[in-house]
């Protein structure tokens, strides 16, 4: 794969990954109940951004004193100062819900953001695609103003305000297409074509300085904290705008093979990722994941500790889905405590040390399941 060279652009601590191809059936399955819309535009306007600032009441926020960690703890990452070194306080949170179309409140997308007393508020609410249907889901930016999307029956790619206006067109010519990811609250990443015959191109949220970073890309990407990432088996591949490239062999224990990348720290040094045990049939339901702190240099890995001793077992439960690199080497990440057999991810946010260790856990916005974390 070819993943320079890369034009420079700047970074911020925490972006969205990117799903599968954009039509294939698995997204259809998986977003359809939360991102496709019903309404018909000309009857149905996009609304006004606002700034509600409605607090939820927190629940189910717990601490924890788990217990996790098999490599001493590596150098603290670069990310914002959020919260102090060695604190044991949350950062300030960002939440995305997507547009519950078609659902009896037919609420809104959201942005939720979670105060320092652990309650949720809404800070933002639209309905970017005004009804579309999307082939994949909605991609918001790292700060929670933008909105991107592969139009399902257009096959274009569409850049808006959060609250639908201020549109920018990108055709895709028909071709399949990977879901789009912000690589900074600025600028979109996306890919065309098929499977190992991938090119991977980058345009600014106006539609402008469209680039090509890569072709006869095997599969979609990843991206997080700014990087792109390429998982395979074993190993994984990040690469970033500006010609920097790493390959990494995470010193994994053997039997397990490579999930994801749920986080990238904004400088490469420490990524987090979920690994599986196999099962015949290669059924998800009847796997053990296991997360881990990566260090990129070194490959060495930290597990993180389960939040339930019986996700030790084959159960499905318990894939690390995103998350944050802090300044002091610790970790929050959004944890799935579903199964795939459960329809609807069952999220909590844990706040992890550098060492693996669950300091506390924290509930998302009650009542919605689909959604993911911002910042």
């Amino acid at each position: 794969m070819n993943l320079g060279p890369f034009t420079h652009t700047t970074r911020p601590a925490s972006a969205r990954r990117s799903g599968a191809l954009a039509g294939t059936a698995a997204l259809l399955l998986t977003f359809s109940a939360a991102a496709c819309g019903t309404a018909d535009p000309k009857t149905t306007p996009a609304p006004t951004e606002t700034a509600t600032a409605t607090a939820v009441p927190a629940t189910g926020d717990t601490p924890a004193a788990g217990t996790g960690g098999s490599v001493p703890d590596a150098a603290p990452a670069v990310a914002p100062a959020r919260p102090a070194v060695g604190s044991t306080q949350w950062p300030q949170l960002t939440w995305y819900t997507a547009e519950e179309s078609g659902q009896k409140q037919n609420d809104p997308a959201r942005i939720w953001r979670r105060t320092t007393a652990g309650a949720w508020q809404v800070v933002r609410s639209g309905r970017p695609e005004n009804g579309k249907a999307l082939n994949g889901p909605l991609a918001v930016s790292p700060d929670g103003r933008r909105a991107a999307w592969m139009e399902g029956s257009a096959r274009r790619l569409v850049i808006s305000a959060f609250d639908g206006t201020k549109r920018h067109v990108i055709p895709t010519q028909g071709q399949q297409t990977c879901a789009p990811s912000w690589l900074d609250s600025g600028r979109v990443l996306y890919g065309l074509g098929r499977e190992k015959e991938l090119t991977l191109i980058a345009v600014n949220a106006d539609g402008t300085g469209q680039k090509v970073l890569a072709t006869h890309h095997p599969k979609c990407p990843t991206v997080s904290g700014g990087w792109i990432a390429q998982v395979g088996a074993q190993t994984v591949a990040i690469g970033d705008e500006r010609g920097v490239r790493r390959a990494i062999s995470p010193r994994l224990p053997a039997g397990l093979v490579i999930g994801g990348v749920a986080a990238i720290s904004g400088n490469g040094q420490t990524l987090v990722i979920s690994a599986h045990t196999t099962s015949p049939g290669g059924c998800g339901c009847a796997w053990r994941f296991r997360n881990y702190r990566l260090d990129a240099a070194s490959g060495a890995v930290t597990e993180l500790a389960p939040l339930d001793p019986a996700w030790k077992q084959p159960t499905g439960h318990g894939q690390a889905i995103d998350g944050l690199v802090l300044a002091d080497g610790g970790l929050v990440v959004q944890v799935n405590a579903g199964t795939p057999s459960d329809g609807a991810p069952a999220y909590r946010l844990v706040r992890y040390t550098a060492s693996g260790r669950v300091l506390a856990t924290a509930s998302v916005p009650a009542g919605q399941p689909w959604g993911g974390l911002l910042g």
